[in-house]
């Protein structure tokens, strides 16, 4: 993985040392993720400048520096990400008469593009990436990004200057950056703990939709296409679904997934995996040693406290495979010491705690190997998470209780406030509090019930949604941008609740939540993370698999363990899903309740006049005495905001 950085300036003439001097400024602000090497190069006469930082991978030598150049000089590259079927297209390219004077990805693209066009090079790209172009020839920038979203591009427009970077600190750099916060993105960003795309947190500044290209003619005018679009694959997947047995569908999802772990081995540095112990890094860990010619490494983070400590399951299953496991117990200290450090990382708001056990794995990997395999994926691809098994009781219940007794349930719900029933319950029984979860129960359901049809309200309600009810406004504007959950014709297009969800997630929280998360952290100490079970032809493979092999009677991932009992004791399997949390509750109110406090003075939550200071007083002092539901999360994101904004003194 590599960083990039540049803009154009049509117009505005500058002495090429000077553009030179400002994009290398862009690059050197995201360093980290190109530790390797640093370059700039730029082009007076046309006002644009690209900046690169290098973490190498592939073809170790000069000659694969970038900014890279096409031999007749038409076009030049910044490329983060790597191309697994490079090799592939090469060849194709050559029988057109193409020449390659490096063993690498990046000069691959030029010519590609050349041959082929923007569109269908792209198109045909198998692989993570996000790049920009320039073709002095037809005075054209194209920013490209993967089809599944895994590399991130953000850009800007500044007055007569369009900037682009791997990430916000990347724009910073530009003497153009003006930016404001969009109060609007702050709100989307405390309800789902990140910005979703195609917005950022700026108002100015814009995020690259997966699967697709910015072209930017000498006007500036931006031309946007889609060349991969999720929905459409999804929907025409749907309509096609397998018709074999399900032995022979396992059998071609272990060849399709086997050949995405080999593609993706291709490297000329130390290479590992991510190792939980969970379904996801076991069965990508299991087909990498199947694949690889020695003892694969792997690598694992754990916890003192023995409630969010996996390791143990991964040693299990390292031993088993045969890997050459490596692990780290961290103490709570060392944990809760990285907090402080987020915002210079996360360098728009974020705020899923698992970035902290995801940095220190990340780290600790980083030591040993420069690229890492992880089983993300999984979890949306084939219906993992417990907001689909839900789902599915939910559905199950709903056939069974007559309508009549639902509507009954609905109108009591409606009738007597919890609060009421809660008190009752507290007068009738000597010890209430299972009587009290039992009825909220109820409550939840009945309303789950009559709003059935109401997809967005259900996966925004469900036990485990990933989205944040909050019990009072905590902002002066708490308007929101219309998104996904918005988007009447995907309710139309997929009339099925699990599927919908499966489709929102991976549109939303995969890419802007786990997929940023695993490529902030990485990238923060150099590190490559490959994600197998993304390949593009799994994410279409996945939506043709009947649901029946995704979830059954509460279990998800049917398919997936299917593959995996021929390489593990079902034991090793068929385990509790445990998920990469934190006891942040606890350390909140501990240890790092002056790191918080610090940021929750009147005087900071006032600047800039978006917070409701008074409401986010009563949510901290809610939060530490547990009178309100909801609070820990809204806590954290607040807190990630603050720290963000403090860091950079937005």
């Amino acid at each position: 993985m590599c960083g990039i950085a540049g803009f154009w300036q049509p117009g505005r003439k500058e002495a090429r040392e000077r553009l030179e001097a400002t994009v290398l400024r862009m690059a050197d602000a995201i360093a980290h993720r190109g530790p390797d090497f640093q370059a700039a190069w730029a082009d007076a006469d046309a006002g644009i400048g690209f900046g690169h930082a290098r973490l190498s991978i592939i073809d170790l030598s000069a000659a694969a520096n970038q900014p890279m150049h096409s031999p007749d000089g038409r076009y030049t590259i910044v490329f983060n990400g790597e191309i697994y079927n490079y090799r592939d297209l090469a060849d194709e390219l050559r029988s057109k008469g193409y020449a390659f004077h490096t063993s690498g990805d990046t000069e691959v693209i030029p010519a590609a593009v050349d041959a082929w066009g923007i569109e269908e090079a792209a198109r045909r790209m198998n692989g993570i990436f996000a790049f920009a172009l320039w073709d002095a020839r037809a005075r054209l920038l194209h920013l490209v990004r993967d089809h599944v979203g895994v590399k991130p591009l953000y850009y800007a427009a500044f007055g007569n200057a369009v900037l682009f970077g791997s990430t916000p600190k990347a724009l910073f750099a530009h003497p153009a950056f003006r930016a404001g916060i969009d109060p609007g993105s702050l709100a989307s960003f405390l309800r789902y703990s990140y910005v979703p795309e195609p917005f950022s947190i700026f108002k100015e500044v814009a995020k690259l939709a997966p699967g697709s290209i910015v072209t930017i003619d000498l006007g500036l005018r931006r031309t946007s296409v889609r060349y991969w679009d999720l929905v459409e694959r999804a929907r025409a997947a749907r309509g096609d679904p397998f018709r074999g047995s399900d032995q022979e569908i396992s059998r071609d999802f272990e060849r399709l997934a086997r050949e995405a772990v080999r593609g993706q081995l291709v490297s000329d540095v130390p290479l590992g995996a991510f190792l939980s112990g969970g379904i996801d890094s076991s069965l990508v860990t299991a087909l990498m040693q199947a694949s690889a010619p020695g003892q694969v490494r792997t690598f694992t983070i754990g916890f003192q406290d023995a409630r969010f400590d996996e390791s143990a399951q991964a040693r299990d299953v390292a031993a088993h495979l045969g890997t050459q496991h490596t692990q780290m117990v961290c103490t709570t200290r060392e944990a809760r010491d990285i907090v402080p450090e987020l915002a210079q990382f996360f360098d728009e708001p974020f705020a899923d705690s698992s970035q902290i056990p995801t940095l220190l794995l990340a780290r600790l990997t980083r030591r040993h190997v420069t690229v890492a395999l992880s089983g993300d994926g999984g979890d949306e691809l084939f219906a993992g998470y417990d907001r689909y098994f839900w789902m599915e009781r939910l559905r199950r219940i709903r056939g069974r209780v007559p309508y009549g007794a639902q509507r009954a349930m609905a109108a009591i719900a409606r009738r007597v406030p919890r609060g009421r029933a809660f008190r009752l319950i507290g007068h009738l029984f000597r010890t209430p509090e299972p009587w009290i979860v039992r009825a909220d129960g109820v409550y939840h359901l009945a309303r789950m019930l009559e709003r059935y049809e109401d997809f967005a309200y259900l996966y925004r309600t469900t036990p485990m949604s990933v989205t944040t009810v909050r019990d009072a406004p905590l902002l002066r504007d708490e308007s929101e941008p219309a998104g996904v959950f918005d988007d009447v014709s995907l309710r139309h297009a997929f009339p099925d609740v699990i599927d919908w969800m499966q489709l929102v997630d991976q549109k939303t929280y995969m890419v802007e939540d786990i997929l940023q998360k695993v490529d902030r952290a990485t990238m923060a100490c150099g590190l490559e993370a490959r994600v197998p079970l993304l390949d593009r032809r799994l994410v279409e493979f996945a939506w043709r698999v009947p649901q029946r092999l995704k979830i059954e009677r509460g279990r998800g991932k049917r398919l997936m363990r299917s593959v995996l009992y021929r390489h593990l004791p079902r034991q090793l399997v068929d385990r509790p899903k445990r998920g990469f949390s934190i006891p942040l509750a606890d350390w909140l109110k501990g240890d790092l309740r002056p790191w918080a406090e610090s940021l929750l003075t009147p005087e900071l939550l006032g600047r800039g006049d978006l917070l409701d200071v008074g409401a986010v007083r009563r949510c901290w002092a809610n939060f530490l005495t547990g009178q309100a539901n909801h609070t820990q999360t809204t806590v954290w994101s607040l807190l990630m905001f603050l720290a963000w904004r403090e860091r950079y003194g937005w």
